[in-house]
Protein backbone atom coordinates (compact mmCIF):
# COMPACT_ATOMS: atom_id res chain seq x y z
CA UNK A 1 0.00 0.00 0.00
CA UNK A 2 3.06 2.75 1.09
CA UNK A 3 4.78 2.08 -2.90
CA UNK A 4 1.33 2.23 -4.48
CA UNK A 5 0.91 5.70 -2.58
CA UNK A 6 4.48 6.67 -3.25
CA UNK A 7 4.29 5.82 -6.68
CA UNK A 8 1.52 7.66 -7.51
CA UNK A 9 2.39 10.92 -5.87
CA UNK A 10 5.61 10.39 -7.87
CA UNK A 11 3.94 9.74 -11.73
CA UNK A 12 1.08 12.53 -10.65
CA UNK A 13 4.15 15.23 -10.00
CA UNK A 14 6.47 14.10 -13.30
CA UNK A 15 3.15 14.50 -15.35
CA UNK A 16 2.33 18.00 -13.75
CA UNK A 17 6.10 19.18 -14.88
CA UNK A 18 6.31 17.40 -18.19
CA UNK A 19 2.83 19.29 -19.37
CA UNK A 20 4.50 22.44 -17.28
CA UNK A 21 7.61 22.12 -19.76
CA UNK A 22 5.80 21.28 -22.61
CA UNK A 23 3.38 24.60 -21.85
CA UNK A 24 6.50 26.43 -21.77
CA UNK A 25 8.65 25.04 -25.05
CA UNK A 26 5.58 24.75 -27.13
CA UNK A 27 4.18 28.73 -26.84
CA UNK A 28 7.72 30.03 -24.33
CA UNK A 29 9.58 30.96 -27.92
CA UNK A 30 6.48 32.56 -29.65
CA UNK A 31 5.39 34.62 -26.80
CA UNK A 32 8.81 36.06 -26.01
CA UNK A 33 8.97 37.03 -29.91
CA UNK A 34 5.55 38.92 -30.14
CA UNK A 35 6.53 40.42 -26.59
CA UNK A 36 9.73 41.46 -28.36
CA UNK A 37 7.75 42.85 -31.53
CA UNK A 38 5.49 44.70 -29.35
CA UNK A 39 8.28 46.75 -27.07
CA UNK A 40 10.15 47.64 -30.20
CA UNK A 41 7.08 49.03 -32.15
CA UNK A 42 6.36 50.90 -29.18
CA UNK A 43 10.20 52.02 -29.19
CA UNK A 44 9.96 52.89 -32.81
CA UNK A 45 6.66 55.13 -31.92
CA UNK A 46 8.72 56.99 -28.79
CA UNK A 47 11.24 57.74 -31.41
CA UNK A 48 9.14 59.04 -33.63
CA UNK A 49 7.36 61.37 -31.14
CA UNK A 50 11.20 62.83 -30.17
CA UNK A 51 12.05 63.24 -33.48
CA UNK A 52 8.98 65.30 -34.23
CA UNK A 53 10.01 67.05 -30.87
CA UNK A 54 13.43 68.16 -32.40
CA UNK A 55 12.17 68.74 -35.70
CA UNK A 56 15.22 66.67 -37.43
CA UNK A 57 15.98 68.18 -40.44
CA UNK A 58 19.17 67.97 -43.33
CA UNK A 59 21.19 65.29 -44.05
CA UNK A 60 23.80 65.01 -41.24
CA UNK A 61 20.34 65.31 -39.15
CA UNK A 62 18.82 62.08 -40.03
CA UNK A 63 22.34 60.43 -39.82
CA UNK A 64 23.08 61.96 -36.42
CA UNK A 65 19.75 61.15 -34.76
CA UNK A 66 19.39 57.55 -35.78
CA UNK A 67 23.23 57.40 -34.57
CA UNK A 68 22.57 59.13 -30.86
CA UNK A 69 19.35 57.41 -30.18
CA UNK A 70 20.27 53.52 -31.16
CA UNK A 71 23.52 53.92 -29.33
CA UNK A 72 21.05 54.94 -26.56
CA UNK A 73 18.40 51.88 -27.25
CA UNK A 74 21.23 49.58 -28.45
CA UNK A 75 18.89 49.19 -31.83
CA UNK A 76 19.24 49.74 -34.97
CA UNK A 77 17.55 52.86 -36.59
CA UNK A 78 16.81 53.88 -39.98
CA UNK A 79 14.83 57.08 -41.80
CA UNK A 80 13.22 56.37 -44.87
CA UNK A 81 11.75 59.25 -46.82
CA UNK A 82 7.95 59.03 -48.73
CA UNK A 83 10.27 57.80 -52.09
CA UNK A 84 12.07 54.97 -50.30
CA UNK A 85 15.38 56.73 -50.10
CA UNK A 86 17.60 55.96 -46.66
CA UNK A 87 18.11 59.37 -45.41
CA UNK A 88 19.46 58.48 -41.88
CA UNK A 89 21.26 54.93 -40.97
CA UNK A 90 22.38 54.21 -37.42
CA UNK A 91 25.15 51.94 -39.04
CA UNK A 92 26.49 54.28 -41.47
CA UNK A 93 25.54 52.14 -44.31
CA UNK A 94 23.19 53.91 -45.69
CA UNK A 95 25.53 54.91 -48.94
CA UNK A 96 25.63 50.90 -49.37
CA UNK A 97 21.81 50.63 -49.08
CA UNK A 98 19.90 50.34 -52.48
CA UNK A 99 16.01 52.19 -52.28
CA UNK A 100 13.74 50.86 -49.36
CA UNK A 101 10.50 51.16 -51.19
CA UNK A 102 9.79 47.63 -52.22
CA UNK A 103 10.39 46.57 -48.53
CA UNK A 104 6.91 45.81 -46.68
CA UNK A 105 7.13 47.10 -43.20
CA UNK A 106 7.94 50.39 -45.46
CA UNK A 107 5.49 50.48 -47.29
CA UNK A 108 2.91 49.52 -44.34
CA UNK A 109 4.21 52.08 -42.92
CA UNK A 110 3.96 54.56 -45.85
CA UNK A 111 -0.01 53.40 -45.93
CA UNK A 112 -0.09 54.79 -42.34
CA UNK A 113 0.29 51.37 -40.65
CA UNK A 114 2.63 50.70 -37.63
CA UNK A 115 3.91 47.09 -38.24
CA UNK A 116 6.51 44.65 -37.21
CA UNK A 117 7.84 41.95 -39.29
CA UNK A 118 11.34 39.32 -39.37
CA UNK A 119 13.09 38.52 -42.30
CA UNK A 120 16.50 38.60 -44.05
CA UNK A 121 18.22 42.08 -44.05
CA UNK A 122 19.30 42.60 -48.09
CA UNK A 123 22.29 44.99 -46.96
CA UNK A 124 23.78 43.00 -44.26
CA UNK A 125 22.38 39.59 -44.70
CA UNK A 126 20.97 38.61 -41.62
CA UNK A 127 18.13 37.79 -40.08
CA UNK A 128 16.45 41.09 -38.27
CA UNK A 129 12.88 41.76 -36.16
CA UNK A 130 12.04 45.27 -38.27
CA UNK A 131 9.08 47.49 -36.46
CA UNK A 132 8.22 50.53 -38.85
CA UNK A 133 6.06 53.01 -38.20
CA UNK A 134 5.47 56.62 -40.41
CA UNK A 135 6.36 59.60 -39.66
CA UNK A 136 5.29 63.43 -40.71
CA UNK A 137 7.02 65.94 -39.30
CA UNK A 138 7.50 69.31 -41.02
CA UNK A 139 8.37 68.87 -44.29
CA UNK A 140 9.41 65.47 -43.88
CA UNK A 141 7.42 62.36 -44.95
CA UNK A 142 8.60 59.20 -44.36
CA UNK A 143 9.01 56.12 -41.94
CA UNK A 144 11.04 55.42 -38.90
CA UNK A 145 12.21 52.08 -38.60
CA UNK A 146 13.76 50.13 -35.99
CA UNK A 147 15.34 46.99 -35.93
CA UNK A 148 17.37 44.51 -33.88
CA UNK A 149 19.04 40.82 -34.93
CA UNK A 150 17.09 37.73 -34.58
CA UNK A 151 20.83 36.80 -32.77
CA UNK A 152 19.67 38.99 -29.75
CA UNK A 153 15.92 37.57 -29.93
CA UNK A 154 17.68 34.11 -29.96
CA UNK A 155 19.99 35.07 -26.63
CA UNK A 156 16.43 35.79 -24.88
CA UNK A 157 15.53 32.99 -26.05
CA UNK A 158 18.19 30.71 -24.72
CA UNK A 159 18.33 32.53 -21.48
CA UNK A 160 14.26 31.96 -21.32
CA UNK A 161 15.54 27.68 -22.16
CA UNK A 162 17.92 28.52 -19.35
CA UNK A 163 15.64 30.00 -17.08
CA UNK A 164 13.22 27.19 -17.88
CA UNK A 165 15.95 24.51 -16.80
CA UNK A 166 16.79 26.37 -13.99
CA UNK A 167 12.90 26.29 -13.18
CA UNK A 168 12.97 22.34 -13.87
CA UNK A 169 15.89 21.46 -11.97
CA UNK A 170 14.45 23.66 -8.93
CA UNK A 171 11.09 21.16 -9.60
CA UNK A 172 12.67 18.62 -9.95
CA UNK A 173 14.40 19.02 -6.11
CA UNK A 174 10.73 20.13 -4.93
CA UNK A 175 9.54 17.03 -6.24
CA UNK A 176 12.48 14.84 -4.55
CA UNK A 177 11.99 16.59 -0.95
CA UNK A 178 8.63 16.15 -1.50
CA UNK A 179 8.69 12.65 -1.89
CA UNK A 180 11.41 11.97 0.01
CA UNK A 181 9.48 13.84 2.92
CA UNK A 182 5.86 12.01 1.79
CA UNK A 183 7.78 8.58 2.16
CA UNK A 184 8.93 9.56 5.74
CA UNK A 185 5.59 10.56 6.41
CA UNK A 186 3.86 7.39 5.31
CA UNK A 187 6.95 5.19 6.85
CA UNK A 188 6.02 7.30 10.89
CA UNK A 189 2.34 6.24 9.80
CA UNK A 190 3.44 2.80 9.36
CA UNK A 191 5.01 2.80 12.67
CA UNK A 192 2.65 4.17 14.50
CA UNK A 193 -0.02 1.38 13.20
CA UNK A 194 2.46 -1.48 13.82
CA UNK A 195 2.66 0.31 17.09
CA UNK A 196 -0.70 0.57 17.58
CA UNK A 197 -1.50 -3.08 16.42
CA UNK A 198 0.89 -4.45 19.00
CA UNK A 199 -0.18 -2.32 21.79
CA UNK A 200 -3.97 -3.84 20.94
CA UNK A 201 -2.04 -7.29 20.69
CA UNK A 202 -0.28 -6.79 24.54
CA UNK A 203 -3.58 -5.34 25.90
CA UNK A 204 -5.92 -7.61 25.01
CA UNK A 205 -3.27 -9.98 25.98
CA UNK A 206 -2.62 -8.49 29.13
CA UNK A 207 -6.69 -8.62 30.28
CA UNK A 208 -7.12 -12.15 29.07
CA UNK A 209 -4.73 -13.48 31.61
CA UNK A 210 -6.35 -12.17 34.69
CA UNK A 211 -10.05 -13.02 33.11
CA UNK A 212 -8.90 -16.53 31.83
CA UNK A 213 -7.63 -17.36 35.60
CA UNK A 214 -10.86 -15.70 37.54
CA UNK A 215 -12.76 -17.56 35.09
CA UNK A 216 -11.13 -20.17 36.14
CA UNK A 217 -11.06 -20.18 39.45
CA UNK A 218 -14.86 -19.53 39.69
CA UNK A 219 -15.63 -22.11 37.61
CA UNK A 220 -13.88 -24.51 39.90
CA UNK A 221 -15.52 -22.75 43.39
CA UNK A 222 -19.23 -23.58 41.58
CA UNK A 223 -17.97 -27.26 41.03
CA UNK A 224 -17.94 -27.83 44.29
CA UNK A 225 -14.35 -26.04 46.04
CA UNK A 226 -17.09 -23.34 47.58
CA UNK A 227 -17.83 -26.50 50.16
CA UNK A 228 -14.17 -26.61 51.20
CA UNK A 229 -13.78 -23.16 52.89
CA UNK A 230 -10.10 -23.29 53.62
CA UNK A 231 -9.74 -23.64 49.35
CA UNK A 232 -13.07 -21.41 48.74
CA UNK A 233 -10.84 -18.86 50.70
CA UNK A 234 -7.80 -19.46 48.71
CA UNK A 235 -9.68 -19.58 45.14
CA UNK A 236 -11.47 -15.82 46.08
CA UNK A 237 -7.74 -14.48 47.27
CA UNK A 238 -6.31 -15.29 44.15
CA UNK A 239 -9.66 -13.97 42.27
CA UNK A 240 -9.63 -10.36 43.98
CA UNK A 241 -5.41 -10.99 43.35
CA UNK A 242 -6.58 -10.91 39.65
CA UNK A 243 -9.36 -8.34 39.76
CA UNK A 244 -6.73 -5.83 41.19
CA UNK A 245 -4.22 -6.42 38.81
CA UNK A 246 -7.31 -5.92 36.22
CA UNK A 247 -8.30 -2.57 37.26
CA UNK A 248 -4.82 -1.79 37.35
CA UNK A 249 -4.36 -2.47 34.01
CA UNK A 250 -7.49 -0.68 32.86
CA UNK A 251 -6.52 2.10 34.98
CA UNK A 252 -2.73 2.46 33.66
CA UNK A 253 -3.99 1.99 29.98
CA UNK A 254 -6.50 4.71 30.47
CA UNK A 255 -3.68 6.86 32.29
CA UNK A 256 -1.41 6.32 29.45
CA UNK A 257 -3.99 7.28 26.48
CA UNK A 258 -5.03 10.14 28.24
CA UNK A 259 -1.26 11.51 28.46
CA UNK A 260 -0.36 10.70 25.24
CA UNK A 261 -3.23 12.71 24.02
CA UNK A 262 -1.20 15.95 25.93
CA UNK A 263 -4.41 16.28 27.83
CA UNK A 264 -2.81 17.83 30.88
CA UNK A 265 -4.72 20.68 32.11
CA UNK A 266 -4.87 22.57 35.97
CA UNK A 267 -1.70 23.47 35.67
CA UNK A 268 -0.66 25.45 38.79
CA UNK A 269 2.63 26.44 40.86
CA UNK A 270 3.42 23.09 42.85
CA UNK A 271 5.41 22.23 46.41
CA UNK A 272 7.42 19.29 44.83
CA UNK A 273 8.87 18.52 47.67
CA UNK A 274 5.12 18.07 49.39
CA UNK A 275 4.19 15.62 46.77
CA UNK A 276 7.41 13.70 47.05
CA UNK A 277 6.67 13.44 50.94
CA UNK A 278 2.98 12.09 50.36
CA UNK A 279 4.19 10.08 47.81
CA UNK A 280 6.35 8.34 49.92
CA UNK A 281 4.24 8.15 52.80
CA UNK A 282 1.56 6.37 50.59
CA UNK A 283 4.82 3.87 49.44
CA UNK A 284 5.52 3.33 53.09
CA UNK A 285 3.51 -0.07 53.17
CA UNK A 286 5.35 -1.64 50.77
CA UNK A 287 8.70 -1.02 52.30
CA UNK A 288 10.49 -3.96 52.90
CA UNK A 289 12.15 -5.15 56.34
CA UNK A 290 15.53 -4.58 55.29
CA UNK A 291 15.01 -1.42 52.54
CA UNK A 292 14.71 2.28 53.98
CA UNK A 293 12.78 4.75 51.53
CA UNK A 294 15.07 7.99 52.02
CA UNK A 295 13.94 11.58 51.49
CA UNK A 296 15.52 14.37 52.31
CA UNK A 297 13.36 17.85 51.31
CA UNK A 298 15.14 21.02 49.59
CA UNK A 299 14.24 23.92 51.35
CA UNK A 300 15.34 26.08 48.51
CA UNK A 301 13.42 24.09 46.21
CA UNK A 302 10.70 26.99 44.44
CA UNK A 303 7.60 26.07 43.41
CA UNK A 304 7.27 24.11 40.09
CA UNK A 305 4.20 24.56 37.30
CA UNK A 306 2.02 21.71 36.57
CA UNK A 307 -0.82 19.46 37.47
CA UNK A 308 -0.10 17.78 41.16
CA UNK A 309 -1.62 14.43 40.05
CA UNK A 310 0.78 14.10 37.06
CA UNK A 311 3.93 14.85 38.84
CA UNK A 312 2.66 12.32 41.87
CA UNK A 313 2.13 9.97 39.30
CA UNK A 314 5.70 9.78 37.91
CA UNK A 315 7.03 9.83 41.34
CA UNK A 316 4.94 7.11 42.68
CA UNK A 317 5.61 4.95 39.26
CA UNK A 318 9.47 5.36 39.73
CA UNK A 319 9.65 4.95 43.61
CA UNK A 320 7.36 2.02 43.25
CA UNK A 321 9.58 0.44 40.56
CA UNK A 322 12.60 0.93 43.21
CA UNK A 323 10.99 -0.63 46.15
CA UNK A 324 10.27 -3.27 43.78
CA UNK A 325 13.58 -4.09 42.82
CA UNK A 326 14.79 -3.97 46.21
CA UNK A 327 15.54 -6.44 48.35
CA UNK A 328 17.92 -5.26 50.83
CA UNK A 329 19.52 -1.44 50.68
CA UNK A 330 17.25 1.94 50.05
CA UNK A 331 15.65 3.90 47.60
CA UNK A 332 16.55 7.26 47.72
CA UNK A 333 14.98 10.32 46.45
CA UNK A 334 16.74 13.38 45.66
CA UNK A 335 15.00 16.47 44.28
CA UNK A 336 17.06 19.81 43.43
CA UNK A 337 17.55 23.02 41.27
CA UNK A 338 20.15 22.76 38.29
CA UNK A 339 19.79 26.50 36.38
CA UNK A 340 15.76 26.63 35.33
CA UNK A 341 15.51 22.96 35.63
CA UNK A 342 13.81 20.79 38.44
CA UNK A 343 15.43 17.56 38.73
CA UNK A 344 14.09 14.55 40.51
CA UNK A 345 16.88 11.35 41.27
CA UNK A 346 15.88 8.39 42.21
CA UNK A 347 17.65 5.44 43.11
CA UNK A 348 18.08 2.39 44.38
CA UNK A 349 20.34 -0.73 45.53
CA UNK A 350 18.16 -3.21 43.68
CA UNK A 351 18.86 -5.67 40.89
CA UNK A 352 19.92 -3.43 38.44
CA UNK A 353 19.71 -3.94 34.36
CA UNK A 354 21.62 -5.15 31.64
CA UNK A 355 22.54 -2.52 29.29
CA UNK A 356 20.30 -4.12 26.39
CA UNK A 357 17.52 -4.03 28.96
CA UNK A 358 17.81 0.22 29.29
CA UNK A 359 17.25 0.61 25.64
CA UNK A 360 13.37 -1.16 25.82
CA UNK A 361 12.66 -0.12 29.31
CA UNK A 362 10.16 2.37 28.08
CA UNK A 363 8.30 0.66 25.82
CA UNK A 364 4.71 -0.88 26.77
CA UNK A 365 4.15 -4.03 28.62
CA UNK A 366 8.13 -4.31 28.59
CA UNK A 367 9.48 -6.06 31.83
CA UNK A 368 12.53 -6.44 32.69
CA UNK A 369 11.70 -10.36 34.86
CA UNK A 370 8.02 -10.94 33.63
CA UNK A 371 7.68 -13.48 36.27
CA UNK A 372 9.02 -11.06 38.95
CA UNK A 373 6.32 -7.92 37.53
CA UNK A 374 3.38 -10.25 37.29
CA UNK A 375 4.06 -11.59 40.86
CA UNK A 376 3.96 -8.06 42.45
CA UNK A 377 1.20 -7.15 40.01
CA UNK A 378 2.92 -4.85 37.67
CA UNK A 379 0.95 -3.87 34.46
CA UNK A 380 4.13 -2.77 32.27
CA UNK A 381 2.65 0.62 31.26
CA UNK A 382 4.67 2.35 34.37
CA UNK A 383 7.74 3.43 32.50
CA UNK A 384 5.92 4.29 29.76
CA UNK A 385 3.74 6.27 31.44
CA UNK A 386 6.50 8.02 33.07
CA UNK A 387 8.55 8.52 29.91
CA UNK A 388 4.96 10.67 28.25
CA UNK A 389 4.87 12.75 31.33
CA UNK A 390 8.00 13.81 31.41
CA UNK A 391 7.87 14.75 27.53
CA UNK A 392 4.61 16.34 28.59
CA UNK A 393 6.65 19.18 30.29
CA UNK A 394 9.35 19.32 27.37
CA UNK A 395 11.86 17.02 29.91
CA UNK A 396 13.82 14.45 29.46
CA UNK A 397 14.46 11.21 31.57
CA UNK A 398 17.87 9.20 31.84
CA UNK A 399 18.85 5.92 33.60
CA UNK A 400 21.83 4.50 34.92
CA UNK A 401 22.06 0.70 36.22
CA UNK A 402 24.22 -2.32 36.68
CA UNK A 403 23.08 -5.91 37.58
CA UNK A 404 22.97 -6.48 41.66
CA UNK A 405 24.18 -2.25 41.77
CA UNK A 406 21.54 -0.80 41.53
CA UNK A 407 19.49 1.48 39.15
CA UNK A 408 18.93 5.42 38.99
CA UNK A 409 16.73 7.31 36.87
CA UNK A 410 17.21 10.97 36.36
CA UNK A 411 14.66 13.29 35.37
CA UNK A 412 14.68 16.84 34.32
CA UNK A 413 11.81 19.02 33.94
CA UNK A 414 12.13 22.38 32.77
CA UNK A 415 10.68 25.74 34.72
Amino acid sequence: MKKKVLVGYIIAAMIALVAFEYAFWTNGFSYLEHQSEKSYLTQAEMLRDLFRAEDVAGENGYEQFAENYAKAYNIRITIIDSEGNVLGESQGASDLMSNHLNREEVQKALEGQSNSLIRKSDTFDVDYCYCAVPVDSGDFHGVMRVALPLSELKNMDNEFVRSTVLVTLVLLVVVFFLGAYFRKYVQAMKKVENMRREFVSNVTHELKTPLTSIRGFVETLKDGAIEDPKMAHRFLDIIDIETERLSHLISDTLLLSEIESKQDTNREPCDVNAVIAEVVELLQPKVKEHVRLIFQPDPTLKPYNCNRDRIKQLLINLIDNGLKATEFGAVTIVCHTLGNQLVLEISDTGIGMEEEQLERIFERFYRVDKGRSKAQGGTGLGLSIVKHIVELYNGTIHVTSKPGVGTEFTVKLPY
